[in-house]
């Protein structure tokens, strides 16, 4: 039976674990600088952020088991318009399950406990990036793509 909690402080080892994981999945093999740095800030960032603006969400196989997957809400508030009218939203990423695990429901359990927190939080959207992979879980869950009128763009700073 899968076990789904909310990760606390003494999980960052592993939702670090779980997210490089994930980085050498969707990746392949990093740059070692690049590598190292995300393996000092994950940690950094977990303990700075977790359970305030940033949620884990972790599974086990088996109750009290080694997490085998993992998601991650992280929230912001914007000005208030009228797609946010409370100004609350969520961002889902790192959704991912160690392979042997995939297929019995991960994901998908991982996926309904987020979205409770997020209503709990008083979110206003939650959106994601899907993967293929991913996609049918997100639609199953009611995801659906978002069209705009706006084009998306960022910048990436040095």
């Amino acid at each position: 039976m899968t076990e789904i909690r909310i990760a606390g402080e003494a999980d960052i080892p592993a939702l670090v674990r779980l997210r490089l994981a994930y980085f050498d999945e969707e990746f392949g093999t990093l740059p070692e600088e690049t590598d190292a740095h995300l393996r000092m800030q994950l940690p950094q960032f977990f303990a700075e952020h977790l359970n305030r603006d940033c949620f884990g969400f972790l599974a086990s196989a088996e109750p009290g088991g080694a997490p085998c997957a993992s998601a991650i809400l992280c929230c912001s508030a914007i000005a208030p318009n009228p797609r946010f009218p409370d100004g609350k939203r969520g961002y889902v990423l790192g959704v991912y399950t160690e392979p042997e695990h995939r297929g019995k429901g991960c994901a998908t359990l991982l996926m309904q406990r987020l979205l409770q927190e997020a209503k709990r939080l008083g979110l206003n959207l939650v959106s994601l990036s899907a993967s293929d992979m991913g996609r049918p879980i997100y639609e199953k869950l009611g995801f659906t793509v978002s069209h705009s009128h706006f084009t998306e763009m960022e910048l990436a700073l040095p």
